[in-house]
């Protein structure tokens, strides 16, 4: 059996604090939802399990273009030449001689379905990992608060307009947030209903 899980968040200032999120007007998120996959037993593989979930969520959505970024950690060229075997648009963001971050614009739902499966590890690893139905994220240099003192870093900053979606990682890719600002994403039966049913498929209440 399949559990998922949808919940919706009031307490968005904690989200985005606990996500480590750098939005440019945070305050301008109406809605955010959590949700994937809960582990009910030991020989099913929730990261594929969320993988195929993810999948079908943004299948079922059908809103293509959509822009996939990732990086900033573990990324390395390597994944290159399967973007061009498979014809994907990319670019490649390196401010300096840090791990590279890419975005991939994806155009429909076989694309969308090679790439996820070729780089969701990235996120099931915690690397920065970031999905998006418009073009959202620049990556700049900020000074960034640690524990005693504040050093430049590179961070992915996000635009938030007025009508707009995107989706980050829950850590080691056991689910996502899914933040809004859009009306067919304003309730969870909305969002409910993007994702999967049927045998062998429950929710979690």
């Amino acid at each position: 059996m399949l559990y998922i899980y949808l919940d919706e968040h009031t307490n968005h200032a904690k989200v985005i604090k606990d996500r480590y999120l750098d939005i440019d007007q945070p305050g301008a998120i109406k809605s955010i939802y959590s949700m994937g996959c809960i582990p009910n037993d030991e020989k099913r593989d929730y990261q594929r399990d969320s993988n195929d979930v993810l999948k079908h969520f943004l299948t079922r959505l059908n809103r293509f273009p959509l822009f996939v970024t990732f990086g900033g950690g573990f990324t390395n060229e390597e994944v290159e030449p399967f973007f061009q075997k498979e014809n994907l648009c990319y670019t490649k963001v390196q401010p300096d001689k840090s791990s590279p971050f890419y975005s991939v614009q994806v155009n429909d739902a076989s694309e969308l379905e090679h790439l996820l499966d070729e780089t969701y590890w990235y996120a099931a690893v915690n690397n920065f990992y970031f999905i998006s139905f418009t073009n959202l994220l620049t990556i700049e240099r900020k000074m960034v608060k640690g524990w005693f003192f504040k050093k430049e870093r590179i961070v992915p900053v996000i635009r938030a307009t007025k009508e707009m979606s995107f989706i980050t990682m829950e850590h080691d890719f056991m689910g996502y947030y899914l933040f809004s600002n859009e009306a067919c994403f304003d309730t969870e039966d909305k969002v409910k209903a993007f994702l999967p049913r049927g045998d062998g498929i429950d929710y979690y209440e």
